[in-house]
């Protein structure tokens, strides 16, 4: 059922009748779960209303469901001998529904200090943390969540007043998905089409025990000013204000999910996954609206960065206007990322070693012929080859497979040959050309990516520069007479 639908109706009826409704909405949300065979639910469950109502209603529907439960409390140690008793409470209910279940007790004000967050952001991360290692322990990716539609509610204004995008109005849904630790977690909240006083009216009309608590008061914390003094304030503009906003989700779901179709068909197109990075071409992004290019990038940061918590609207205009701009070398840092523009093309990762995967090279090295050189992570192998040998010549004519090795002309055994990096006033002849030209020049020309060029190995004579690893050898180097032997190098990254 669509947020924004029907409600619920549970006034005046009969116990029966009321959890006959109440449990045939949570059986329509664990049916859009689409699970097969015999599944585990991890049921996050505090000790209140909301928590115990979800807690209630899947152990009546599990056995003729076929899944099973574990149980999940976290003891965030903010209330004293109130959280133990909470502990105790949702224990002793556990062992009354003889399911397994998991408790864990961690200092969350500790842990804020530490990490420098919020209450409610240390709160979310050290509970994510638990319920996913709960999760794994119980084999399974399905985490279920007594989120309302009063916290749908509440997450849009908070959304609002963060300033959000048209995600940010749809609020929560059903069934989403988050990384956690490297592994990908499936959420549920099956009670999210019900009023919060519908929950306390099931747990009444079943004579489920629930824990009362008080920090629900504090209005220190942004979603308890939002309920307890915005939403009431709200209200006297326009009584109905929790169904207009459920309303403006639906509608934010729907123009999301149209132009989702349009990103998914993009996307494939205009960014490509590199392992540790993601490349966006600059020419097709550039042709789209604002819109569809959020869109990709958000595709993109949450690839890279598992979740999209902390980005803000002008985060995503600074990097729509960088990579609109498409100045070459021009690189930001952003909240767990970097975008780095480069030839054609924008780049985003998450640490340098990322995006450079050519390894450190300091200093000049003598370059050993024949024998093998080893400069940190680069192997550089060298023999002499015989070109009158058939076998050698077709390994020649390999060469032009791999820009890391090549052959150069014998005579080069009379001059010092050694390896280094570039270095101010560098000069070189490339290739097919006579007159020598700054290496500066080469590599912009060459559209080698500013972030490479101070790491590429470059194999020097007497003379100057012979080649370019990965890209040229000079003209100066070439094979002359293709009679006799030749020098074969060859660059690996061990």
């Amino acid at each position: 059922m669509p947020i924004g639908s029907t409600r619920i109706q549970i006034c005046q009826m009969t116990i029966s009748n009321i959890n006959r409704v109440f449990e045939k909405e949570v059986e329509q949300s664990i049916s859009k779960l689409n699970m097969h065979g015999k599944y585990t639910i991890v049921a996050a469950i505090s000790g209140g209303q909301d928590s115990m109502a979800m807690l209630t209603s899947l152990y009546k529907l599990s056995k003729n469901n076929g899944f099973a439960i574990h149980g999940a409390h976290l003891n965030h140690q903010l209330r004293g001998f109130n959280s133990v008793k909470d502990a105790e409470f949702v224990t002793n209910t556990f062992e009354s529904f003889n399911i397994p279940y998991t408790l864990e007790s961690i200092d969350v004000s500790k842990y804020k200090t530490t990490k420098k967050l919020s209450m409610e952001e240390a709160a979310r991360e050290i509970r994510y943390d638990f319920l996913s290692k709960v999760a794994l322990k119980a084999k399974t990716n399905l985490i279920a969540l007594g989120h309302t539609s009063d916290d749908q509610i509440e997450t849009i204004l908070m959304n609002i007043i963060r300033g959000c995008g048209l995600n940010g109005l749809k609020g929560m849904e059903h069934l989403t998905t988050k990384t956690i630790n490297s592994r990908t977690y499936s959420l549920f909240r099956p009670l999210l089409n019900i009023k919060r006083t519908q929950t306390l009216t099931y747990c009444k009309s079943n004579n489920i025990a629930i824990q009362i608590d008080e920090s629900n008061l504090n209005t220190d914390l942004t979603r308890n000013r939002i309920r307890l003094k915005l939403l009431p304030y709200l209200q006297t503009f326009n009584p109905s204000i929790s169904n207009s906003l459920l309303r403006l989700s639906t509608i934010a779901s729907r123009v999301i999910e149209d132009q989702q179709i349009k990103v998914a068909n993009f996307f494939d197109e205009i960014v490509s996954n590199q392992n540790n990075y993601f490349s966006i071409n600059l020419q097709k992004f550039n042709i789209h609206n604002t819109h569809i290019k959020t869109q990709l990038l958000m595709e993109t940061i949450k690839s890279i960065r598992g979740d999209l918590r902390g980005i803000e609207h002008k985060d995503y205009h600074n990097l729509i206007s960088m990579i609109n701009l498409g100045n070459v070398g021009s690189k930001k840092k952003f909240l767990g990322f970097y975008c780095l523009i480069s030839y054609d093309e924008a780049f985003i990762y998450r640490k340098e070693r990322d995006i450079n995967n050519l390894p450190i090279l300091n200093g000049t090295h003598q370059l050993k012929i024949p024998g093998t050189t080893q400069l940190g992570e680069w192997q550089i192998q060298s023999k002499l080859i015989n070109l009158n040998n058939e076998p050698y010549s077709e390994s020649i004519k390999d060469l032009n497979k791999s820009p890391y090795s090549e052959a150069f002309d014998i005579s080069l055994l009379e001059t010092d040959l050694h390896i280094r990096t570039r270095q101010p006033g560098d000069k070189f002849v490339p290739l097919g050309m006579c007159n020598a030209k700054k290496l500066k020049d080469f590599m912009v020309d060459s559209k080698i990516p500013q972030h490479h060029r101070d790491r590429i190995p470059l194999v020097c004579s007497n003379t100057g520069i012979i080649w370019v690893v990965g890209w040229r050898i000079s003209n100066l180097a070439k094979l002359n007479n293709t009679d006799t032997k030749a020098i074969q190098i060859n660059f690996q990254i061990k």
